[in-house]
């Protein structure tokens, strides 16, 4: 072969390696093959139920964690981390809640727009106070004990978590920025109307005291002047002391305490012990960590879900 050819051919193998690196750069950058939607990965329901309700038919919004299942628990499987690979979007709960995250989000191409929705809400320290997080500075991953996890419950950071998804989903795909917008603003209404209905139905009650079996429920006590008491802590695989449970078998008497809330998805066996020691009724409670099976074919959301908390609620605290 001629010199000549052989610059030709190297010439050639050049173009087409350039074209090459070019179209793959231009998928991962977009995240979706032309005609298929980007790909949103997000890891509790919540995220979920945002994303969707702003993005609409423009975006697939992918859960991580299965129904049904213990969010606290979970691990993704190595087909979940390929689909992570590929998405637009790695949004998920932070402040601890995730412990596979944090390892899995450093793998990640730099590409994905990789969102840890703790630097955006409000939380709630473990010693009960507050404390904002506006994009701290650093890198740095709060620790799981620092900080309740939990925020959504609190409704002013469901709506923070919509305005941040608005901006971010915008900001990517300025196209849809005006349907974003329009999206965002309806549904922090209904946000804002449910806030209103729990500070009308919690204004006047006969027992201000929330005790569950798991401390999934700090935000939602705190945000309407609750006391919160939980059997268990922050992690759902907790075991109580024997100490603990006397102490909460002798409040419940001590001031008449008819429910105890205990969580669907965790070992509610404690619960129900202390229920039939104390004569109190042990009733369902949802954190909203995850929906089932069955709440997602009845068409539940996060409205209507703490609707049906608000409700439970009201009648064990005798509000009126």
């Amino acid at each position: 072969m001629s010199k000549k050819r052989l610059l030709l051919v190297g010439i050639l193998f050049l173009l087409v390696g350039a074209a090459w690196v070019l179209m793959v750069q231009k998928q991962s950058l977009y995240s979706a093959p032309e005609g298929e939607k980007p790909i949103v990965c997000v890891s509790t329901f919540t995220l979920y139920e945002v994303s969707t309700a702003i993005a609409g038919n423009t975006l697939e919004i992918s859960p991580i964690v299965p129904l049904g299942s213990d969010a606290h628990m979970f691990s993704p499987s190595p087909s979940k981390v390929a689909q992570i690979s590929t998405s637009a979007f790695f949004i998920y709960n932070g402040a601890g809640f995730e412990t596979w995250a944090q390892a899995l989000k450093n793998t990640l191409p730099k590409t994905i727009e990789v969102i840890d929705m703790s630097r955006h809400v409000t939380l709630l320290k473990s010693d009960q106070a507050y404390e904002e997080h506006d994009e701290p500075a650093g890198n740095e991953e709060h620790q799981h004990g620092d900080y309740d996890p939990h925020y959504w419950l609190d409704i002013d950071n469901m709506i923070k978590m919509t305005q941040t998804l608005e901006a971010e989903f915008s900001k990517r795909f300025p196209d849809n920025a005006q349907m974003y917008h329009a999206n965002a603003t309806a549904y922090i209404a209904k946000l804002q109307k449910l806030k209103a209905d729990y500070a009308q139905g919690l204004k006047e009650c006969k027992n201000r005291t929330l005790i569950s079996n798991h401390d999934a429920f700090g935000y939602l006590a705190h945000a309407n002047a609750l006391e919160n008491i939980s059997i268990i802590g922050l992690s759902s695989d907790e075991q109580p002391s024997a100490n603990v449970i006397a102490q909460i078998i002798a409040r419940i008497k001590e001031h008449g305490i008819k429910t105890i809330f205990f969580e669907e998805m965790i070992d509610d066996n404690v619960a129900q012990t202390i229920a039939r020691e104390t004569g109190a009724k042990a009733q369902s409670l949802q954190p909203l960590e995850n929906i089932s099976e069955s709440e997602l074919k009845s068409h539940q959301t996060y409205e209507s879900i703490m609707r049906t908390n608000l409700a439970k609620l009201t009648h064990a605290m005798e509000c009126r």
